[in-house]
């Protein structure tokens, strides 16, 4: 019987350290776990603050140093007098469109259009891209109906419509408003 006391107590003593084992290995993986967290977390900060001298490959890094060159330019560019700003006015020719009436008789429209400007410089290039601009006022307004343009909240879509297709007829040069000097619906 003695002999059992001393098995079980062997027995429980064992069972003891095997617990103790199992603990200290998740304590170990634990600080492992955590050692390579901070390990990555370094490597990051490290990549992210620039901490290498060496040219990198990476994409990101080269679009950086184009838009810091790009940035650079700009400010050489920049120390050339800034054109003032102004309020200016274009008068396009008088135009005078066919609107839809499906097929219920004739409906025209007879429009003076004047846009709004800020730069005397736009003026010119207005000019040459005038032929996209009365492009762009053709193709939009033979697809309106005499119904379209009732109304003031009407005539407020259409100068809306016309100013923004023409800016982007015209980009990068801007177009501040368009102005409306004449306008009739006849039919």
């Amino acid at each position: 019987m003695a002999e059992d006391i001393e098995d079980t107590l062997g027995e429980a003593e064992l069972v003891e350290g095997l617990e103790r084992k199992r603990f200290a290995g998740k304590k170990m993986l634990i600080i492992i776990g955590l050692v390579v967290v901070v390990g990555l977390a370094a490597v990051g900060a490290s990549t992210m603050f620039g901490g290498h001298d060496e040219a990198s490959d990476d994409p990101m890094d080269q679009m950086a140093e184009e838009a810091a060159a790009k940035r650079e330019n700009a400010r050489v560019e920049s120390d050339k007098p800034v054109e003032q700003l102004k309020t200016l006015f274009m008068e396009l020719p008088d135009q005078v469109y066919n609107l839809q009436t499906g097929g219920q008789g004739d409906s025209f429209l007879r429009a003076k259009i004047v846009l709004e400007i800020d730069r005397e410089s736009y003026k010119a290039e207005l000019t040459t891209k005038m032929p996209r601009i009365l492009d762009e006022l053709n193709t939009y307004m033979r697809e309106l109906r005499p119904e379209d343009l009732d109304g003031s909240a009407g005539m407020f879509r259409l100068k809306e419509e016309l100013l923004m297709r023409i800016n982007q007829a015209v980009a990068p040069t801007r177009v501040k408003a368009v102005l409306i000097q004449d306008f009739l619906v006849q039919g």
